[in-house]
Parts: structure tokens; sequence; C-alpha cells
């Protein structure tokens, strides 16, 4: 019976190879750094629609760690008995009060957990309808012996061998006055939804190209604080599969993001841009790993001692394994590139998608 067992699951395993592997396409690099996750950022979306009928669905899990302060914490920066940084409420309010003419000041130091289900289905055979529904811990997490590992091999961050390990501290002050403070875990917050639409304008034999659009309903408060407007995104999407081992995926759109909650509107959000570009390597059927840059506009207007103005790069390193002709195992690691203080420190990640 073992023999007889063994043998179906080879013969299964070679049916299966023979079965046509479906699309990744573009994956979503979500930014993590706090200030974003009020507001809507931009993401990546499959130019290739599904075809009328059928159902793409996906769990992604991100554990990415934000280390990310105003200057003047380089030098004015409290240390516990081991020399790590170690920002209280009060230790905060002080600095503020010694900097009243500044704007903004802040000082962010968590984890953050991001579980998100991703639904697609096709309404016709060039147009397909989506949504994406997330769920975030905040915690210290664990990533602050592995990221300080890694910067010694020569990635180093500014500060990043100073801030106290598996803290969480998130705090903004303007012209010296707090205005938010949090060092309390928060597991299970469910942010907004994201509701969109994509449609194919154009196909050849090795080109694609669809324009998608977005919406971001406000049904949430972040940090129970900060409740956006109906943020919005326009864009165009596309694909380039040459004959051969690889694939490339690119887009970018302009993302809306009117006032919300006056605690979010006097944040001063500002409307951008994103784009991103894929590289693909498809020499081996079932394992195919890929390359994506994630880019977008900073998001807030020029001030002294932060650089929220300024775009952020990241890069998300990964692998999809075509697990069966229907389900894909995807491994991911993400970090910035640009660290302007806008972007998150470091990310692994790992999605299951199923088509049907």
């Amino acid at each position: 019976m073992p023999r007889r067992a063994a043998l179906a699951f080879v013969a299964f395993l070679g049916l299966a190879a023979e079965e046509p592997l479906h699309e990744m396409g573009p994956f979503p690099t979500r930014e993590m750094f706090p200030l974003y996750l009020p507001t809507m950022a931009y993401q990546p979306v499959d130019p290739v629609p599904l075809g009328r009928g059928r159902w793409r669905w996906g769990l992604h899990w991100i554990e990415a760690n934000t280390f990310q302060f105003s200057d003047i914490f380089e030098q004015y920066a409290p240390r516990d008995a081991s020399g790590r940084v170690a920002v209280t409420e009060a230790v905060f309010a002080s600095a503020a009060a010694a900097f009243p003419d500044l704007p903004t000041l802040y000082y962010f130091d968590e984890e953050i957990a991001r579980f998100e289900l991703e639904g697609r289905y096709g309404l016709s055979d060039k147009t397909d309808l989506w949504f994406r529904l997330p769920v975030q811990n905040h915690t210290g997490g664990f990533l602050d012996p592995l990221i300080e590992g890694f910067h010694r091999i020569g990635f180093e961050q500014p500060g990043r061998d100073r801030v106290l390990k598996n803290q969480v501290a998130l705090a903004v002050a303007q012209y010296g006055k707090v205005v938010f403070y949090n060092d309390e875990r928060i597991l299970g917050k469910t942010q907004d939804p994201v509701l969109g639409l994509t449609h194919r304008l154009l196909a050849t034999p090795t080109w694609t190209l669809s324009a998608a659009v977005s919406l971001k309903p406000p049904l949430t408060h972040t940090y129970d604080a900060f409740r956006s407007g109906w943020d919005q995104t326009y864009g165009i999407t596309g694909a380039y599969r040459p004959e051969g081992r690889h694939a490339f995926y690119f887009g970018g759109a302009f993302v809306r993001r009117p006032h919300g909650s006056p605690e979010y509107t006097a944040i001063g959000f500002r409307n951008g841009v994103g784009a991103h570009a894929t590289w693909e390597y498809r020499r081996w059927r079932r394992v195919q790993p890929f390359l994506q840059l994630y880019w977008q506009s900073g998001y807030l207007p020029r001030r002294p001692s932060q650089h929220f103005d300024q775009p952020s790069l990241q890069h998300d390193a990964g692998v999809h394994w075509h697990w069966t002709p229907h389900t894909t195992l995807t491994f991911r690691y993400l970090n910035n590139i640009s660290h302007w203080g806008n972007t998150a420190d470091m990310g692994l990640g790992a999605s299951l998608t199923a088509h049907f």
C-alpha cells in the first residue's frame, strides 16, 4: 500500500509538471513606514486579466521593522544603561519643548506584521475587479538583532546600533507640543480595505497594457487617531513577456490624498506618484526568482529636521514556487535603498496564492 501511494504521488507530480502554471505578475510591496499607514500608498497591480469568471485569492504576510527619527535625536538622545536610546513620553515631551520652532518632530521605532487578504475576479476577458483587506500587529518584534547582524556586512544604517531592541515608541510633536504618542502593542488591528478595477487596453503576443484605478474607503482609524479621506489612485500597468527566460512588468500611478479627520489633515499629506519595475526569471518551470524596484514620491511638504518630502525607493527580492498547478508559495526579502527617513528598515514576507 505505501508503495502504491508513493507511485501515485510521483505520477501526480509528473502530471502537475505538465499543467500550465499561472503567472504571478508584479507583487504588492507595501510601504511600512508608520506615517504612510493611515494614507494610501502606491501599489503594483497585475496587468494581465484572469479571464471571465476566474478567481485568484492570496494571503500575504510581511514583517517589517521601522527605526527613523528627526535628526535632532542624533545629538539629543537619552541612553539606558547599555547605551541604547530609550524614548518615553516624558523624554520625548522634553525634547519637543526644547525645539518649539520645529513644525514636525518625530521618533518611530516599532515592528509591523501585516496580514493581507487579496481577492481578484474576472468580470470579463478584459476587466478584473479586486480588493485587499489588511490586518496588522504593531509590536517590538524580533527583527532588531537580525538587522544589526546584516548591517555589519556593510549596509549599516546610522544609529541602528543605538536603538533599544524590541522597543515600541511612536511619537509626533508639532511646534514644541506632543500631538501623538504610543508605546503599547496593537494586535489584530483591521486597516482600510482597497477596492480596485483593472481593464486591459492593449494585448499582443508579448505586450499587455492595462488601466488600473483603486479607492480606499476610510472605514478605520490607524493607531486609533488618524482617519484618512477617500484616497484614490489612477494609473497604467504593463507587462513585456518575450519568448525565452525573462518577463518584465512595469507601471505607475497618480495617488490622490484628500483631507481626512483633523488629526490626519494636520499631518499635511499631499498628492503623489508611484512606480514599479519588475524582472522575473523563468528558466525553471516551477521556481521563478524575481526582483522588483518600488518607488514613490515624498508625501509631506519640505520641513526642517525631516525628509518626508524626499522620494522613497525599495527593493523586493524573492522567489515564486509553483507548489501545484493552482497554488503558489512566494518568499520575499524587502529593504529600503533611499534611507531618507521615510521608508521601512527591513522586511520579510511570505504569500500563498491560489487560482480557481
